[in-house]
């Protein structure tokens, strides 16, 4: 997604947000290190405000409502 602007119910959010999905963390890192991103990076930081992240997903077996419930019996 990109230039998609989020609806904030809670709190700030600083503009808008570009999110790349990738098959696994491993090739993340990997594009973001690849020399054909580092060539541009220059560019992108040079005209954009902004951090950028790596985050780890989730796999197909993954249950919100499974996290959800174990959160509750903790707290509970």
């Amino acid at each position: 997604m990109h230039g998609i602007t989020p609806e904030v119910i809670e709190g700030e959010w600083p503009g808008t947000v570009v999110i790349i999905e990738f098959p696994d963390i491993e090739q993340a890192r990997a594009w973001y290190a690849s020399p054909a991103y580092q060539e541009i990076l220059p560019l992108r930081l040079r005209h954009i405000e902004g951090s950028a992240i790596i985050v780890q997903g989730v796999g197909p077996d993954y249950s919100a409502a499974r996290t959800a419930a174990r959160l509750r019996q903790d707290i509970g």
